[in-house]
């Protein structure tokens, strides 16, 4: 069954297989990152700095001397139980050398509360092998550049699914709604 409502400028539809909300497009961020930068705190705490609670990661470009990246195990199965770095059931890859940023993809949002940058990546190292993943963490090399693209008239929030997939899934409330935190 599909419901569909409309909210003065969000439509909302929800199915079993769905829920989406339409929000409009607020303030681009520009975020200048020096060496030794970590990459995702330094997203959290621009976003902070601003009062963006909800954005989409448009562009980053630059290098990075390390990463932490994640992707499922042949034999990971759902529900994932552990999602930290080094948890048995995910593979946590660690690369320490000089690498070009050639795509981070993402979006900031509250889990549990906080701020959290959720990024996804492609980095290239020397001869141009592409590694990938989740990233845990990065730490900028010579030079980050990051766009952001805030949201309006939409608030996304995380809540760990602990039945069916073990991460912390999408939550997606109009403008009017107020964190799940209280706030």
């Amino acid at each position: 069954m599909t419901s569909t409502v409309a909210t003065g400028i969000s439509k909302v539809i929800d199915t079993p297989e769905m829920a989406s909300r339409a929000g409009r497009n607020g303030r681009v961020i520009a975020i200048s990152l020096a060496p030794g930068t970590q990459l995702t705190d330094s997203i959290e705490h621009a976003c902070r700095e601003h009062g963006v609670e909800t954005a989409v990661i448009l562009s980053v470009i630059g290098t990075i001397s390390e990463v932490y990246l994640r992707n499922p195990r042949d034999i990971t199965t759902l529900p994932i139980r552990q999602e930290h770095e080094f948890a048995d059931e995910i593979d946590t890859v660690v690369l320490q050398r000089s690498m070009e940023i050639l795509s981070v993809q993402g979006n900031v949002c509250r889990v549990d509360g906080e701020l959290w940058a959720h990024c996804h990546a492609l980095f290239s190292e020397a001869g141009g092998n592409v590694r990938g993943g989740h990233v845990f963490r990065a730490t900028i090399w010579s030079q980050g550049e990051v766009f952001l693209q805030e949201l309006t008239d939409i608030r996304v929030d995380r809540k760990h699914d602990k039945e069916v997939t073990g991460l912390p899934q999408i939550q997606l409330h109009g403008c009017d709604a107020r964190p799940t935190d209280g706030r």
